[in-house]
């Protein structure tokens, strides 16, 4: 007992276990100093500590895992650490969303955001400011859009900082592409925006495959002759074929090598194919047609291709750089079949169901401009695909 009349206030002792108590946002909290004996010199030194504590505390500045990382008080006061980088967050926001089972194609997405953000990895989460995210906008040289799916993706992984309490508010919520992006000079031009191949430019492609390998023939006349998104024409299988009705049932899309269901539910749909089409799988059959169920495969690995990326490396760029062709993402090869055949002035029901849409309200959408061109004209060449 006369110990104890001793300690200095806030300091217990349990056992031979030295104690501190303090209050922080409210919440009355009892810490021990583990591996400290209760000698006279750590009993001071305990009561040096919670007075250090008790002042961050008063100047906004304590963090609680940064003192007390192994605390079951973690769980009310987050596990925060002004330690903590800007790159941590990004791989626990990363690990979540494998956890919550987000689709392939979306992780490595976001890996991608990772990678474009690692000027501001080792940046201290308590350092980040917008002043920060400003320059970094300045100095980007993406598209408006890519540029919205990063900072996306950031603000989403620094919203945990603020949970943790490290951050009074996110820094990523004050900054717009709008506003620090020069839009005009980096058109918005991805993967899904429409910019056809001309029936020049894919006869160009076509003779230019055919010329370095036929199975990359095969694959780029059989898209742009179905519009089946890339992703649907890796996972093509030849049980899907109706070779009497001249169809093919759509159901799968391979995305990082992981075969998944159409992207919509009209999206699982059975098409009619073209001559060309066809042509494309026949000339294909001798290749893959008794080795496998896939219709495509990479003619290097003798293996089906892991997905679109392993085309587009592969395959794709290094034809459009030898046909002399402005390059474009595969996605064109779809949009080129559209444009094509609403230049031929095609019922656009018919349209809609071939390219996997619920109605011709999509058609609208992505293809407005050419609509308009075309309305009331069919004198316009057909596409017109020649190996």
């Amino acid at each position: 007992m006369g110990t104890e009349k001793q300690l200095p206030r806030g300091v217990t002792l349990r056992g031979d276990t030295i104690n501190i108590t303090f209050t922080y946002r409210g919440v009355r909290c009892r810490e021990p100093l583990s591996n400290l004996p209760s000698t006279p010199a750590n009993i001071r030194y305990a009561a040096r500590l919670l007075a250090e504590i008790q002042g961050k505390i008063e100047r906004d500045q304590f963090y609680y895992a940064d003192q007390f990382p192994k605390s079951s008080k973690l769980k009310l006061f987050g596990s925060g650490s002004r330690a903590a980088r800007v790159v941590d967050y990004l791989d626990e926001y990363l690990a979540r969303c494998e956890r919550r089972g987000i689709s392939p194609s979306t992780i490595v997405g976001y890996r991608k955001c990772k990678s474009s953000l690692s000027s501001m990895h080792q940046v201290l989460i308590t350092d980040l400011t917008p002043a920060i995210l400003k320059t970094w906008l300045s100095e980007t040289s993406t598209t408006a859009k890519t540029a919205r799916n990063r900072l996306s993706f950031l603000r989403s992984a620094i919203d945990e900082a603020v949970t943790d309490g490290l951050l009074a508010a996110n820094p990523v919520s004050l900054v717009t592409v709008a506003r620090y992006l020069d839009v005009d000079s980096v058109p918005d031009r991805g993967a899904k925006d429409v910019d056809p191949f001309t029936p020049e430019e894919v006869s160009a492609i076509l003779s230019t495959a055919s010329g370095i390998n036929e199975q990359w023939a095969n694959l780029f006349r059989f898209a742009f002759a179905t519009g089946m998104r890339p992703s649907e024409v890796c996972a093509l299988r030849w049980g899907s074929i109706d070779w009497i009705g001249n169809t093919v049932k759509v159901s799968s899309a391979k995305v990082v090598g992981v075969i998944k269901s159409t992207k919509t539910r009209a999206g699982n749909r059975t098409i009619e194919l073209t001559s060309d089409a066809i042509a494309a799988l026949t000339s294909q059959k001798r290749f893959t047609f008794m080795r496998g169920e896939y219709v495509f495969e990479d003619p290097k690995l003798n293996k089906p291709w892991a997905g679109t990326d392993a085309i587009r490396k592969k395959a794709w760029i290094y034809t459009l750089r030898r046909s002399g062709v402005r390059y474009r993402h595969l996605y064109q090869t779809r949009h080129t079949f559209a444009t094509a055949n609403i230049s031929r002035g095609c019922n656009l029901f018919w349209l809609a169901t071939q390219m996997g849409h619920k109605g011709p309200e999509m058609l609208f959408r992505h293809y407005g401009s050419y609509l308009a061109e075309y309305d009331g004209q069919t004198s316009k060449a057909p596409l017109v695909i020649q190996k």
